[in-house]
Parts: structure tokens; C-alpha cells; sequence
């Protein structure tokens, strides 16, 4: 097993990255993986596309008949051929033999296995011990990407692909090391009250069907039983209790912070007095089209979208006018070049349409974007929002350093080797043929 040093390309800062960028609800959120399209084009004739393509270098050399003494050996051959690819990853080092399918050709038939079927019900690697399987790993997101698969051409596929599961993997090994720093690090006391609250979670599942037919409910609709249940919302409530414990002891927010936030953002919160509208202009002697717009307000429909799609005037926007400054009041401030539309805007409030307005061959409707009266709003009023958003700011900040200093001291296999593992399975299963 490898520990979490700076190989094939990745480091803890950018697994880190990435993994801000997952959608792991308990961690955050930041950039995305490098740019696709910094990668070279590869020529194609008529053969399979690989993950060798994507990846911009050579293609492997196939491996040897699964089951055989020399795959092994000619998998780390395979690896090292690669430049920069790591070393003497348990994903590459020991395949697993897949059972066949229709796509898997015998060794009679072909005499080599595409690497990618070594694996597919076997190991992808490993996180701080724990193992990752591929068909854990696939379970809840091959639906999403059948879809692609069937929806897009193997290269968009392909694309995508790469940056889900990229995604998705850093989120499930985040979610690991955070698990087994939790685990290790809990009281007794605390053992204790988990306990308490598995054996409530437990009876609270079981309680309206009882154990047995709960279980066959629960196999049937998620492919767990019970005791998986509860032991995912065990795993669950302990990343969430070591993330808040770990880094809400870290935030501390003053009196003095927030009254220098408030001075640094006084523009913000004291905006000078201003309207600003959109508008949706339609010939006045077209019926039809007035009555579906009417139709489409009152569905709810929004009034940027109808105004792109029907607006004679500033379609492209939306209908929005630039915002127009209040120095002479409201009641002076010719807001459109249009009078009647400008007495109706001054009835309504932020969020508000009206109309229509004939004015001439043109049928108006306004709605009012955003409004400012110039009042401002105090220290007072602010200090609990500002205090808020400096706790969620520091939050993230501590929340990235815990993070980091985690995957620089975990031990898991390459992130590079199993994406590629991963991207290569996804390619093979789901996308198009060539």
C-alpha cells in the first residue's frame, strides 16, 4: 500500500481540492479538477478507446491471460512504462479475476484481457485499510452514469466521466479518513452514547414494521439490510460529530471583527438610493402572444426567462435596464423612456410585475429587479448576519487545514492509479462502442 505522498501528479493539497469541489455536503465546497483540456488529442483508427487516450500517453500493453504467474509482473511493467505513473499500486499489482461476460474474451479466443475487466468485482484500493470495491463504488451513481453513456458519444462520455469520478472518489476517501479519525479518537463516554443512539435509531426503524419485515422492505428498496442501515448512519453521525468538533473550537469570531467588517463593507450595506428593472415588450396587436405571456406570469414562470424568449427590446438581458440612481426621489426619476410604465414601477415592490402597459404598438410589462430606498442598515441590525458569515468563512478556512493535515498523514492507495481503474471500468461498461 502506498502512503499519501506526491505521486503521479497528486498531492494531499490537490486531492484536497478536489475534494472541496465534491459534493459531500459535510465538507465544503471549492475549484475542479485540472483542465481536459490541456490534455493532448489522440489519432484514432478502429480500435477501442482506452483510458491510455484520455490520459494523453501511451497506451499499456495488454495483460496476460488472468489467472497466469506473469500478470503481475507485467501489470508493474505496464505501470512503470507510463511516464510519471506510480509505483507498485495494489490496484495494478494484484487484479482480480472478473467472471466472464459476453465482452470478456477467453484465452482461447484472444489469449490478453483488457486491463479494465481485471478488477470489475474486485478491489480498487484502499483507505487507511479499509477497501474500496468496485462494485461499493459504482452502486450508487451507475445509474447517473448509464445515462450519460447513453446520452453522449464515448469521448463527451469519457470527459464527463473522468470528472465525476474523480469527484466522487475524493469525496468517498475524505469521507474515510475523517471516519477513522473519528473512530479512533471517541471517549468511552462517548462509545457510550453512541451506543445510545444506534440502539433509538434501531427500534425507530424497526418500530412500525418490525425487525424481519423491515429488513426484507429495506433489501428490496436500497439493497440493505438493517444492520447496514444503521451502521452507514453510524459512520454518518461520526464524520459529522468529529468535523464539528475538530473545527467549531477553532472559530472565534469578536466584537472587534465584526465592527471591522461592517467598516470594510459599508458600500455594501449602505447602497445609495436605486431602481432597477426589467421589461417585457410585445406588439400590442398580437393576442395570442400576450395571452400566453399572461398565462405564463401567473404559472409562475420567470420574468428573465419569458422576457429572453419574448421581449422585443433587450431580449439578449432579459429585459433588465441598468440600474437607475434616485437623487431626485422616486417620484422624479423617469425610470423608462415609457411614463405609463414608470408609474406602474413605482407601485410595486422588489419582486413584483405588472402590466401590461400599451404605450403606442407595444404592449409593456415591468418587474422590478431590485430596489434600494438609500436608508442603509446599521451595525445593530447587522452584527448577527456578519458575526454568521465570518463563522461559515473561518469554518471553511480551519475545515481546508484539517483536511489537508488529514490526507497528508493518511495511507491509501494512488488517487491517479484508482481514477484511471475506475474511468477505464466506467468506459467499458456504459459508454457507446466505437
Amino acid at each position: 500500500m502506498l502512503e499519501s505522498e506526491n505521486r503521479g501528479g497528486w498531492t494531499p493539497a490537490g486531492a484536497l481540492t478536489l475534494t472541496l469541489a465534491s459534493a459531500l455536503a459535510l465538507v465544503g465546497c471549492a475549484g475542479k479538477p485540472d483542465s481536459l483540456a490541456a490534455r493532448p488529442e489522440r489519432p484514432h483508427a478502429s480500435r477501442t478507446l482506452s483510458v491510455a487516450d484520455f490520459r494523453g500517453e501511451p497506451a499499456a500493453p495488454p495483460l496476460a491471460v488472468v489467472g497466469s504467474a506473469a500478470v503481475g509482473a507485467q501489470a508493474q511493467a505496464a505501470a512503470s512504462a507510463v511516464p510519471g505513473a506510480p509505483q507498485g499500486s495494489s490496484a495494478a499489482a494484484a487484479p482480480v479475476e472478473a467472471p466472464p461476460t459476453a465482452q470478456t474474451p477467453s484465452a482461447a479466443e484472444a489469449g490478453t484481457v483488457p486491463p479494465a475487466f481485471v478488477s470489475h468485482a474486485g478491489l480498487v484500493g484502499q483507505v487507511n485499510g479499509r477497501p474500496i470495491y468496485v462494485a461499493e463504488f459504482f452502486a450508487p451513481v451507475e445509474n447517473q452514469l448509464r445515462i450519460w453513456g447513453r446520452d453522449m458519444t464515448r469521448l463527451e462520455f469519457t470527459a464527463k466521466a473522468y470528472t465525476f469520478i474523480q469527484e466522487q472518489l475524493a469525496e468517498l476517501i475524505t469521507r474515510e479518513l475523517v471516519y477513522s479519525e473519528a473512530e479512533a479518537s471517541l471517549t468511552e463516554n462517548e462509545r457510550v452514547g453512541l451506543r445510545y443512539f444506534l440502539q433509538q435509531l434501531e427500534a425507530d426503524v424497526t418500530r412500525t414494521r418490525g425487525r424481519v419485515a423491515q429488513e426484507q422492505v429495506l433489501r428490496e428498496e436500497q439493497g440493505l439490510g438493517v444492520d447496514e442501515v444503521i451502521e452507514l448512519e453510524r459512520r454518518k453521525q461520526l464524520v459529522k460529530y468529529k468535523i464539528q468538533a475538530e473545527i467549531r473550537k477553532r472559530v472565534v469570531v469578536s466584537w472587534r471583527d465584526v465592527e471591522r467588517y461592517y467598516r470594510d463593507h459599508y458600500a455594501e450595506f449602505n447602497p445609495p438610493a436605486s431602481i432597477q428593472v426589467r421589461i417585457l415588450a410585445v406588439k400590442a396587436s398580437d393576442v395570442a402572444k400576450r395571452a400566453e405571456i399572461e398565462r405564463s406570469l401567473a404559472e409562475g414562470y420567470l420574468f428573465s426567462a419569458l422576457a429572453e424568449e419574448h421581449s422585443a427590446i433587450l431580449a439578449s438581458r432579459g429585459g433588465l435596464l441598468d440600474p437607475m440612481p434616485l437623487t431626485q426621489g422616486l417620484e422624479s426619476t423617469a425610470i423608462t423612456r415609457w411614463p405609463e410604465v414608470d408609474a406602474l414601477a413605482r407601485t410595486l415592490r422588489e419582486g413584483e410585475f405588472g402590466g401590461p402597459v400599451v404605450n403606442g404598438d407595444l404592449a409593456i410589462w415591468v418587474y422590478v429587479e431590485n430596489f434600494e430606498d438609500g436608508t442603509g442598515r446599521s451595525l445593530y441590525d447587522l452584527q448577527h448576519e456578519i458575526q454568521e458569515r465570518l463563522a461559515n468563512e473561518r469554518f471553511a478556512a480551519e475545515q481546508k487545514k484539517y483536511l489537508a493535515d488529514l490526507f497528508a498523514r493518511g495511507n491509501m492507495d494512488d488517487f491517479n492509479n484508482m481514477t484511471y481503474l475506475l474511468l477505464d471500468i466506467a468506459i467499458q461498461r456504459w459508454a457507446r462502442p466505437e
